[in-house]
């Protein structure tokens, strides 16, 4: 298995949201028995592209797309879509 099928890759577009994904970050690590994660920022190269990158990297593949699909539904519910 390659980094690439453990990846999640996550913008952050403002100071709230990084906020919210520290917190998220903790209390998913916490329900999941605090699997071993590296979070890495990433530059952002674009110049229309504003606000930060995150590559949050598992261990285990399943827990990165547990983590991808509870991210995206906690960004959906913040949003109110």
């Amino acid at each position: 298995m390659n980094a690439a099928d453990i990846a999640v890759e996550i913008c952050i577009a403002s100071a709230e949201e990084a906020l919210r994904f520290s917190g998220f970050v903790q209390a998913f690590l916490s329900r999941n028995g605090f699997p071993f994660v590296m979070i890495h920022n990433e530059p952002v190269l674009a110049p229309e592209h504003q606000g930060e990158r995150r590559k949050v990297v598992f261990e285990d593949a399943g827990i990165g797309r547990k983590f991808a699909r509870e991210w995206r539904m906690d960004r959906l519910a913040a949003y109110g879509t």
